[in-house]
């Protein structure tokens, strides 16, 4: 007996069911095409091959009698062969100056924000109560001089322009090794249009966590690394303790892009990152072995 008859029909019911299946598998086919589309990252260079052997000094090897981002700092990274990470933003008349904080309360004691001074007012003011000042970015790439690669971060406030732009001018014609990461996309897609080769890093982390950015949509896209696609990034600098963040994993394993640990405090959380699939650290409080 034929398990249908030649003229039985398929119940309505049924026929719903299978439509809504055949819908659900093509809708997961398109997204996993465009997940891949945006998490999507570019080749490791040998540029940055290289630089996973360096361990890049957060802010210049400051401590509690050097301030951070500031000279002696630098100095003082250069002379124990460490790499330096620095924060680079723009003055009100146009200087690319080296600093953190969007504003100067912190670290000068100053109310405002960087970017409603000029250089020559900002000159004056001490970081952290030490003799060191601001220093001017191109003052810093004078004093490396090569001698240890940079990881250059890129400070752009939203609605703020310039920094990219001023930061390609100013190191085209650097001869030291140096990468750029920052937390902006961007910013990244900005530099990559002047300066193409140079291996750029998109900067994250765990914005969930944060009671300023949870559950803000943007927010949770840029955790999940979906705007990758603005500049294909060759590294990933992703806060130290997220390495269990999905999208991190996928994209670690599907592309393979460089990842750099922030901003890791002893040297059992290096090894702690070390394990977890990172490639080197940006580090403070402690000398690396």
């Amino acid at each position: 007996m034929p398990f249908l008859a030649a003229n039985a029909q398929i119940p309505k019911p049924l026929i719903a069911i299978l439509i809504v299946i055949a819908v659900l598998v093509g809708l997961y086919i398109i997204w996993l095409i465009l997940k891949d589309f945006l998490l999507k990252t570019g080749k490791v260079s040998p540029l940055l091959e290289e630089m996973k052997g360096v361990k890049f000094a957060h802010r210049g090897l400051h401590s509690d009698t050097v301030a951070e981002n500031s000279m002696t700092a630098f100095r003082l990274a250069k002379e124990q062969g460490f790499g330096i990470e620095l924060d680079i933003r723009l003055t009100k008349d146009g200087e690319l100056v080296v600093f953190h904080d969007e504003t100067l309360n912190r670290v000068c004691g100053e109310n405002g924000k960087v970017i409603d001074f000029t250089y020559e007012e900002l000159s004056h003011l001490s970081l952290l109560g030490t003799t060191d000042t601001i220093p001017l970015f191109r003052d810093v790439l004078k004093l490396i001089d090569g001698a240890i690669p940079l990881l250059v971060e890129i400070k752009s406030a939203p609605g703020e322009v310039g920094v990219a732009e001023k930061f390609s001018e100013e190191i085209k014609d650097y001869q030291g090794k140096y990468i750029v990461e920052s937390f902006n996309p961007f910013a990244l897609r900005t530099f990559k249009k002047v300066v193409p080769n140079v291996p750029l890093g998109f900067l994250s982390t765990q914005y969930s966590l944060s009671e300023k950015h949870k559950g803000k949509p943007l927010y949770s896209l840029l955790q999940k690394l979906y705007f990758n696609f603005l500049m294909r990034p060759s590294f990933i600098a992703y806060e130290k303790g997220g390495y269990a963040e999905p999208n991190l994993i996928y994209v670690r394993k599907k592309f393979g892009p460089a990842l750099i640990a922030w901003t890791v405090k002893s040297q059992e959380e290096e090894n702690d990152a070390i394990a977890h699939g990172f490639d080197t650290v940006i580090f403070e409080n402690y000398i690396p072995n």
